[in-house]
């Protein structure tokens, strides 16, 4: 079993924002302001890390890790394009709004500790940059809703919003295409959604001034498997985006009772959960048209994904899912896993997906899985992904008709548990595997032909750990292989190997850990 999870270190660049960015490499002028910031020679504290910094009308949010115990103060410094500095001070707290800013304007932004001297002052923290934009919570098609609503409760203006209970009654006044904002704060759970829009026209209910949170008392350290439901769907025709979960069972829960279809989860980050995107297994339920992108999912006790029933027509892309198993008392639910493809699912494409540390209860039988898909499940394809770190597989899969292509598997027991229990089973093209712990590919029945694969271990991993007998055979063919082996008795194949350019013995470096998002884990 996997004991110490792969930690990620440093700051990582990332792509896939719209209007967020992370300066790479050095990070401008780290050395502090010029007098009228409080110039010092030497910064005794270690700079903050910017998280964000979250567009509005004329002004961006930022938020930033907590300093030190002594810390005074921050400061927050600003400029477009290669101009000068401007200075705000922005007190005690780790979010700042930065107002009377252009919009359609690309600013960047650092935040530094601001202490009285030298000693109580830092260097200035990593770069974001970001682009106010006007506000879109403006017109006739548009509700508001705050964490306690205001004067009229109407919901027409930000001064006369309503609050989640009125969330149905605006959804069916702003109609299709209309937008419902949901303004910064902290919300509670239990809100469930029975109005939608129109095929091609859906309600958007968007997390406008910030990113509004919602969050309830569940502790992933006890590894419960559910807990509080913040949003439970049973209306189609739906985008939900720019929210925050902390601390509750399952961010958005679909029920076999209420099938939907064409609804989009987008740009949304979850802390402290059960399992964030809960599809409720069935055998007669179908959920159609599931997109889910953009998404960051920490510290979960049983899943980041659950796909099952018959969701069809789906993607999922761009997202990071990590159990952090050290945040959360170092072990997850008895079969914990990062994406599930159960019951029916069919027809989904998985795209730019990183899942990393996923690890069950450490007492009795247990596995944790960056994928597990069942047999009953088809037509999936796996593309330009990263598993690392799993306690089991990291990908394990019985899905008829299972394409998995440019993806990496690292340091997982097995990386690629293919199982042919079913025809056509999972294939693999052109997938690289790093440093399992037993064996790069699994097998227990059947024939894999892998083609174009890139194999790297310098330590005991066979190329294939095979559970197979006489009455259930296995055949592993490899069209096209390179890499390295420990050496040459971990070729292992029971079928043909052709293209074969391995190179035995040298030393392996496993490349870094993605983040496709826009949010800094």
């Amino acid at each position: 079993m996997k004991k110490n999870p792969f930690r990620r270190s440093g700051v990582r660049c990332f792509t896939g924002a719209l209007l967020l960015s992370l300066s790479c490499g050095p990070q401008g002028d780290s050395s502090l302001g010029p007098d009228e910031t409080g110039e010092v020679s030497q910064a005794a504290f270690a700079a903050p890390t910017l998280l964000e910094a979250v567009p509005g009308d004329g002004q961006v949010t930022l938020q930033w890790t907590a300093g030190p115990a002594g810390t005074q103060g921050y400061q927050v410094r600003f400029r477009v394009g290669s101009g000068s500095w401007v200075y705000r001070g922005a007190g005690n707290n780790t979010t700042y709004a930065v107002t009377g800013l252009t919009n359609g304007t690309k600013y960047e932004f650092h935040v530094r500790i601001k202490g009285s001297t030298g000693d109580t002052t830092s260097g200035y923290s990593n770069g974001l940059s970001a682009t106010p934009t006007a506000d879109e919570c403006a017109g006739t098609s548009v509700r508001h809703i705050t964490v306690t609503g205001s004067g009229l409760k109407d919901g027409l203006t930000a001064q006369s919003a309503g609050t989640l209970a009125n969330l149905n009654a605006f959804i069916q006044a702003v109609g299709p295409g209309g937008l419902v904002c949901i303004h910064g704060g902290t919300y509670g759970t239990g809100t469930t959604v029975s109005q939608g829009g129109a095929v091609g026209s859906p309600v958007t209910l968007k997390g406008v001034e910030g990113r509004p949170v919602f969050q309830s008392t569940f502790e992933a350290s006890t590894r419960a498997k559910s807990g509080p439901v913040a949003f439970t769907v049973k209306a189609s025709n739906l985008v939900f985006h720019n929210l925050e979960f902390r601390h509750v069972g399952t961010c958005f829960s679909f029920k076999a009772v209420s099938p939907v279809s064409h609804v989009t989860l987008s740009q949304f980050r979850a802390e402290n959960v059960a399992t964030c995107v809960d599809v409720e297994r069935s055998s007669t339920t179908a959920f159609t048209d599931l997109t889910i992108r953009n998404a960051m999912i920490l510290q979960f006790t049983r899943g980041g994904i659950f796909l099952a029933s018959g969701t069809n027509q789906s993607l999922v892309e761009d997202v990071y899912i990590d159990m952090e198993p050290d945040q959360i008392g170092g072990q997850g639910s008895d079969y914990p896993v990062g994406i599930a493809l159960y019951d029916a699912t069919n027809t989904v494409t998985l795209r730019r997906a990183t899942v990393l540390n996923v690890t069950g209860m450490q007492t009795g039988y247990t596995q944790g899985d960056g994928i597990d898909g069942e047999s009953t499940a088809s037509d999936v394809v796996l593309e330009d992904s990263y598993f690392r770190g799993n306690e089991d597989g990291c990908v394990d899969t019985k899905v008829r008709n299972m394409l998995i292509r440019d993806t990496v598997a690292a340091e997982c027991k097995r990386n690629f548990r293919l199982w042919q229990s079913v025809t056509p089973g999972p294939r693999v093209e052109n997938v690289s595997s790093y440093q399992p712990r037993d064996g790069h590919f699994f097998m227990h029945t059947g024939t894999t032909t892998a083609k174009d694969i890139a194999v790297y271990s310098s330590n005991a991993a066979k190329l294939v750990a095979y559970d197979c007998d006489s009455s259930s055979p296995c055949t592993f063919n490899a069209q096209g292989i390179q890499g390295t082996l420990l050496d040459a008795s971990k070729l292992n194949a029971t079928g043909t190997v052709t293209g074969n350019t391995l190179v035995y013995g040298q030393a392996v470096t496993i490349p870094p850990v993605p983040n496709p998002t826009s949010f800094t884990p």
